[in-house]
């Protein structure tokens, strides 16, 4: 393990799954909490379809949506993590969002060069995920004129990348180790295998306790498990201690016998849990954020049918409560693990420290549930979208014609 992690995979282009498996990849890293955004927009992707300056895409989607194409053409969309340990990224000068998009911008070379992909054929997009314990960069690439399919990547790539990269990022403290070791070195033009080994021996030794703990986590973990167990500001201690007492209250307020489902409550009952659905909301930007994306990609496929005002506010609030419905019901699923867990050990409450992580974990999925659906109905817009054309229905266009008919005359 190293002070620099690389890793790379694909998903096999032949498998049916994979173009909308790499749409979602990309708006998840693009979007998810912990990603860091663009001024004024809500996302963080950037990189380059084509050569020439670093381009901040308007939309994820732009990028998903050509990468979901390329896939199905059976080209490889790449998925690699570049990860440093914190203060190894501040001692490198990584201060900011910028630091880290020129770092990449001037590597990805390194990327392609590696896997046999041209410099005007490479695409490639970014995200980098400000993490507390790991900032990395993740970056998806491909070649835009690639003809044969691969099915395998040798070990030995992402390991020669790795290597390079070190040799590369950390050459000013190589160049000062082989020093100290006595080993005369005007540059690093010529430093072998085995001299980055040795650095990398060295570099452990430096903090071997932060070393292991960042080794474990990439050992057990790859990037997909990774974006699936966010640790991130939304997560912090005073809200996730708030969401335990809350749970505990509305746990006494639920009706003592009866199946717990939103529907089934009582008024009062239903209420309160209302009430915490909206605090939630309130609470948290980006559960928020991931609800009303939701809604309006909703909303966006129903104007493909309809463009009366009117009908698009009733759809409009019924996205938005069906939403609201789907957390109600998530949250009613965590209640009932409480009150389990209370009858086995006869009806004493939780400890604290289980209320805490139970807290935790509902926060997550709630989180990891928006993000979900609002991925799954950007993508059936999509896909109405190319099929129709973009244009309305027959229905939408009598519609509006009915209700523009005599605007003329009156003009």
């Amino acid at each position: 393990m190293s002070a620099l992690i690389y890793k790379q995979r694909f998903f096999h282009p032949n498998h049916y799954k994979t173009p909308v498996s790499n749409y979602v990849h990309i708006g998840y890293i693009a979007t998810r909490p912990g990603a860091v955004r663009h001024e004024n927009l809500p996302h963080g992707l950037f990189g380059k379809m084509q050569p020439g300056n670093l381009q901040t895409f308007q939309s994820w989607q732009e990028v998903a949506r050509i990468a979901r194409d390329i896939s199905r053409e059976g080209k490889n969309i790449y998925r690699s993590v570049i990860s440093f340990r914190t203060e190894t990224a501040m001692e490198l000068g990584f201060h900011d969002f910028a630091a880290w998009q020129q770092y990449i911008e001037q590597h990805m070379t390194t990327l392609a060069t590696h896997n046999t992909i041209r410099t005007e054929n490479l695409c490639w997009a970014a995200a980098f995920h400000n993490e507390i314990d790991h900032p990395h960069l993740h970056v998806i690439f491909w070649d835009k004129n690639q003809t044969i399919m691969k099915n395998f990547t040798h070990p030995k790539i992402p390991n020669q990348i790795r290597k390079q990269l070190i040799k590369d990022t950390f050459a000013f403290k190589i160049k000062a180790f082989c020093e100290q070791r006595d080993l005369a070195k005007s540059g690093i033009t010529n430093i072998t295998d085995e001299i980055i080994e040795q650095f990398e021996a060295y570099m452990k030794t430096l903090n071997p306790r932060a070393f292991r703990s960042f080794q474990q986590r990439f050992e057990q973990e790859d990037e997909d498990s990774l974006l699936r167990l966010p640790k991130h500001h939304l997560l912090d201690k005073h809200t996730i201690e708030q969401l335990a007492s809350r749970l505990m209250t509305l746990r006494s307020q639920m009706p003592k016998t009866g199946r717990l489902a939103y529907k089934l409550l009582p008024p009062d009952a239903k209420k309160q849990v209302d009430e915490l659905v909206q605090d939630l909301l309130e609470a948290n930007p980006y559960l928020s954020q991931m609800t009303q994306e939701y809604v309006q990609a909703k909303l966006e496929l129903a104007k493909l049918y309809t463009s009366d005002p009117d009908q698009l506010d009733k759809h409009r609030s019924r996205y938005q409560a069906e939403a609201q419905k789907r957390i109600a019901n998530r949250i009613l699923s965590t209640i009932r693990t409480i009150i389990k867990l209370e009858k086995e050990a006869g009806f004493q409450h939780l400890q604290a420290k289980r209320q805490t992580a139970m807290a935790e974990q509902l926060l997550s999925e709630l989180l990891h549930l928006m993000e979900g659906l609002a991925m799954d109905a950007q993508l059936d817009y999509d896909e109405k979208v190319k099929v129709m054309g973009g244009d309305l229905s027959k229905q939408a266009k009598k519609d509006w014609l009915l209700r523009h008919k005599d605007q003329g005359m009156e003009r």
